[in-house]
């Protein structure tokens, strides 16, 4: 059966910028910097000028309103085969780390060199104690409703987090996370890839009349290179890394395949068709949610919610199913803007929840109705309502992707050797 959307690869040619937001203008030592993975503003955008150009290649203006009705998820980070083939093949998903995830160093006291994985869940806190997280979220003053539960270890590990821990998981260590969390010793270059590498390039303004270089007139510009490899591995042997993002298969405007630019500076991408469909839910992780009535959401994509790390849009009633925010694992907010190039004016700043964010659930509801709210909820976007406008916009523009993982009520613990 022919998948329900519509993978695009998106091979950047270049470094690639993705604005931080700070200021790049045209004074002497000038510097564009880059975030460290592209916001879903940044590529729903290019998938969107890829469909909206005409014949000759130029977007076509009066489209605009309806581009911004095609729906994108992602973008997700991949590993291609490495051979430079025409189709490329992609050989490994990546997902960003859980903030449920805590790798501390290799214990001094026993015979390991080994990092420990540990898992951070819901603590009960003691009879009458409260904390911020207690308090209604708009005010902060009144008791919330639904107080929420401190996330950590239930017993203190007098050991240091681990440095250069990877930024992306590889899919089958994620996917074994999402089913199962426990603590565990592993080996740091088998779980996934630390952050992308970055690479700065000196410019020069050219004076249009001599054809040389105006003296002092410097600037650089920072992107984000798609490619891994050892010290000791040559450049032609280095893995091959791309975004991918799906649109709707039956939607009426889709990207054009070939080259194109993307992010600041008009860096070179290669857009190709991918002939697979997102990683699906694994029946025994959702087998278990159904059973137990509780599970983990991991955000993929940065979301956004009106509340800060509370959704609001998730937490609604769907396919008969109630959730209830018990806790959230969540890392300091990201800051997303934009330019409307509809309205000609700045995008409104907005917090973002990042991506790795974990909020656990309780669902309440039958379990043929919570096995079909896991399938709704799985790689779908589950940001809230915009405030204005079309109320989907944030989760058609692939804020906010998600998947699901089991909510264990025990800890497993596996001893170092």
């Amino acid at each position: 059966m022919a998948p329900a959307e519509q993978l695009w690869i998106i091979e950047p040619r270049d470094p690639l910028i993705c604005r931080d937001g700070r200021p790049f203008n045209p004074t002497p030592g000038a510097r564009a910097r880059t975030l460290d993975f592209p916001f879903p503003s940044t590529t729903t955008g290019a998938v969107r000028t890829q469909a909206g150009l005409n014949a000759d290649g130029i977007f076509d203006t009066r489209r605009i309103a309806e581009v911004r009705q095609l729906a994108v998820r992602g973008p997700l980070l991949v590993q291609l085969a490495a051979s430079a083939a025409s189709e490329p093949e992609i050989v490994r998903w990546l997902a960003p780390a859980p903030a449920d995830a805590l790798i501390f160093e290799p214990d001094p006291d026993k015979n390991t060199s080994q990092p420990y994985l540990r898992w951070l869940h819901p603590q009960e806190l003691p009879a009458g104690a409260l904390t911020d997280l207690h308090m209604h979220p708009h005010d902060g003053t009144q008791p919330a409703e639904q107080p929420l539960d401190l996330v950590g270890l239930a017993q203190p590990d007098p050991r240091k987090p681990a440095r250069n821990v990877p930024r992306f998981w590889y899919w089958t260590q994620f996917e074994q996370w999402l089913a199962q969390p426990h603590d565990q010793a592993i080996a740091l270059d088998t779980l996934g890839l630390s952050a992308l590498p970055r690479a700065a390039r000196m410019h020069v303004k050219i004076d249009p009349e001599t054809l040389t270089s105006s003296d002092g007139d410097l600037f650089q510009t920072e992107g984000l290179e798609f490619t891994q490899r050892r010290e000791t591995q040559s450049l032609a042997h280095a893995g091959r890394l791309a975004l991918v993002v799906a649109t709707a298969a039956d939607a009426q405007l889709q990207p054009r395949p070939g080259l194109s630019h993307m992010g600041g500076e008009k860096r070179v991408v290669t857009w190709r068709k991918a002939d697979t469909a997102l990683p699906g839910c694994p029946e025994e992780l959702l087998t278990q949610v159904v059973k137990t009535g509780r599970c983990r959401i991991v955000l993929l994509t940065p979301a956004y919610f009106a509340q800060g790390f509370r959704p609001t849009w998730l937490l609604q009633e769907r396919a008969g199913v109630q959730p209830t925010l018990r806790a959230v694992a969540v890392q300091r907010p990201q800051v997303v803007s934009g330019w409307d190039f509809e309205q000609r004016k700045a995008k409104p700043t907005r917090r973002l929840a990042p991506a790795g964010t974990v909020l656990f659930l309780q669902l309440d509801g039958a379990k043929a109705a919570i096995e079909k709210w896991v399938a709704q909820t799985w790689m779908q976007c589950v940001s809230d309502d915009s405030e204005t406008g079309d109320t989907e916009q944030f989760r058609r523009d692939g804020f906010g992707l998600a998947v699901v993982g089991t909510w264990p009520t025990t800890v497993n613990k596996e001893q170092q050797t």
